[in-house]
């Protein structure tokens, strides 16, 4: 921050609060706040709960919060002052888990919209495709976005898709990421048939009799087969990539994250690509970057080669592994194969090549982090992280578990013992517990995201959307599925695991900055911590989750002090 050090600041700060004034070499020195809010309901997310009425920000960090007489002194000539009216303030969310390239890529012109609300049954892909079919011609690609919500039992398999498609290549994602679906053409022209093997930690999904691929590509890497000849999943652009990561963090802002952590960046130009956008300045929202490795060759590859980014606004944090896939492909790896959501699940590694690669990435000094759908999955990434501990101690590597969708009880009590931080997606309480009781079962769907469980036993947790693997970007649906438990269809799913709004604010603001190790400088609204801060329609506290967390909204959305979206001005 500018001349001074953090512990300056402080110094500085804490004298201006007490009404002094400093000199210094004889003359006066400004203390006077750049940014003031007066007359509002602050929910800080300190250590005690506090709710203050106004607070002052200068050179983009919070100088001092309390009452307005606190506050008066600190205005000057120069000082923005914003009178709130009532209005609530809360730490800028912090979102453990988005995709933030791949979700910027999402609006790309030249894909087909297969996203609901456009693409919402099997009946509606297969009408998107034919259409687009008519408007392409022959020989071009015809490829989705990111995309359609279909299981793996009620998706058009390569056959369907020909008799809709024959002169056109089709690529299609599933929302999730965790499959595609391709067409005869499509296969032809990566090479693939019955004999071709498949990719580390992929599966080309074959027919039981013949043996012939099926058009279903598990994983990404499988994926990746066909989807880096199509357009907009294959080549792109650094320009391309810079431009995708600045569309999607204005829809990140425009909903309250003022910081994320986007933890599967694809390939180092993804992390080049973030550098770029931040060295022009176009970075308005924090980012904390975790690059995923498919292989110990990879992982060896990448950790040598990466060269570690630490400034306000970016930081590489660590690495990526996938443990298994999703319930929709049938790729989470469940101790019982009989689920659907498990019936073509297999482990993506063998344990000791998990190990090896953690234990690898661990000693450099980074942070890693794990896809964990399904239980057995869920117990490997613990024993990789055990073993990696066991190599080389540290009681504060905050290694993670993603989703974590299906724990045990005892890899609770391990996940506790052994520090690890779990990242996972409350709105998939909201948006998809309806759809995962058909594929899980009762007994599975008893243990789906135990929230209350966890906080109790002191888990240290961490909240995200994981766009664009979700149809919807806004933490409303967050903050829905960790306090009311209640799905799009009404129905409630273990309240027993609901938690306060309380408890959820702090976990999206304090426990996602924990989630990246950086509690210190945010999450909560305090002295000396970066001034990120959402100004919302409704006071969170009050609210009513089942009747008004539908509409809420930012109002405005700062960081570092400045106001980088605006619905309505203050």
């Amino acid at each position: 921050m500018s001349e001074v050090t953090r512990r300056d600041f402080l110094k500085l700060s804490a004298a201006a609060s007490a009404g002094l004034v400093l000199a210094s070499c004889g003359k006066r020195f400004n203390n006077y706040a750049d940014l003031v809010f007066q007359n509002g309901h602050i929910i800080t997310v300190d250590s005690r709960n506090t709710i203050a009425d106004a607070l002052a920000v200068k050179d983009g960090l919070i100088q001092s919060v309390g009452n307005s007489a606190d506050i008066q002194p600190m205005i000057g000539p120069n000082t923005q002052v914003l009178d709130l009216g009532g209005k609530t303030v809360t730490p800028g969310l912090v979102d453990s888990h988005l995709h933030t390239v791949q979700y910027g890529k999402q609006t790309w012109g030249g894909f087909t919209d297969i996203r609901f609300p456009n693409v919402s049954s099997k009946d509606d892909l297969m009408r998107v495709v034919t259409e687009a079919v008519a408007q392409t011609e022959e020989g071009e690609w015809i490829a989705g976005n990111q995309g359609f919500m279909l299981s793996l039992s009620d998706a058009p398999d390569r056959w369907e898709l020909d008799a809709i498609a024959p002169d056109n290549p089709v690529y299609l994602k599933h929302m999730g990421g965790q499959y595609a679906v391709v067409n005869s053409y499509a296969l032809k022209l990566a090479g693939i048939d019955k004999d071709t093997p498949n990719p580390a930690a992929g599966k080309i999904i074959r027919d039981s009799d013949t043996g012939e691929p099926t058009g279903f590509l598990g994983h990404y890497t499988a994926q990746a087969l066909v989807g880096n000849l199509a357009p907009g999943w294959g080549e792109r652009s650094d320009q391309d990539l810079m431009d995708d990561i600045v569309r999607a963090q204005m829809d990140c802002l425009a909903v309250g994250y003022t910081s994320g952590q986007d933890v599967i960046v694809s390939s180092s130009r993804d992390v080049e690509a973030y550098k770029n956008v931040w060295k022009a300045k176009d970075l308005k929202m924090r980012m904390y970057l975790m690059q995923y490795v498919s292989s110990p060759a990879h992982a060896k590859e990448e950790v040598l080669a990466a060269k570690k980014i630490s400034s306000a606004m970016l930081k590489f944090g660590g690495w990526k592994l996938a443990m298994d896939g999703g319930a929709s492909a049938g790729t989470a790896l469940m101790y019982d194969t009989s689920l659907p959501m498990s019936k073509v699940s297999y482990p993506f590694y063998k344990q000791e090549v998990v190990n090896q690669m953690v234990t690898v990435m661990h000693q450099e000094g980074y942070q890693v982090s794990f896809h964990c759908v399904g239980d057995q999955a869920i117990d490997m990434a613990i024993d990789a992280i055990e073993a990696a501990l066991k190599a080389k101690p540290d009681s504060n590597h905050r290694h993670k578990i993603e989703h974590l969708l299906f724990p045990t009880t005892d890899a609770l009590q391990r996940i506790k013992d052994l520090g690890i931080v779990i990242s996972t997606q409350p709105n998939w309480v909201s948006m998809l517990s309806d759809a995962y009781i058909h594929v899980a079962g009762e007994e599975a769907m008893a243990r789906f995201v135990p929230l209350r469980t966890m906080l109790e036993m002191g888990i240290q947790l961490a909240f995200g959307c994981d766009v664009p693997a979700t149809p919807f970007i806004e933490p409303n649906w967050s903050f829905a599925g960790a306090v009311t438990r209640t799905t799009w269809q009404d129905n409630i799913y273990s309240p027993e695991q609901s938690i306060s709004m309380m408890d959820a604010l702090r976990i999206h603001t304090m426990g996602s900055a924990y989630a990246s190790f950086e509690d210190d400088i945010k999450g909560s609204i305090e002295l000396g911590k970066v001034a990120d801060m959402v100004v919302w329609s409704h006071d969170l506290l009050t609210l009513d989750p089942k009747v008004d967390l539908v509409d809420l909204k930012p109002l405005s959305t700062i960081v570092a002090g400045q106001i980088v979206y605006e619905a309505e001005t203050l």
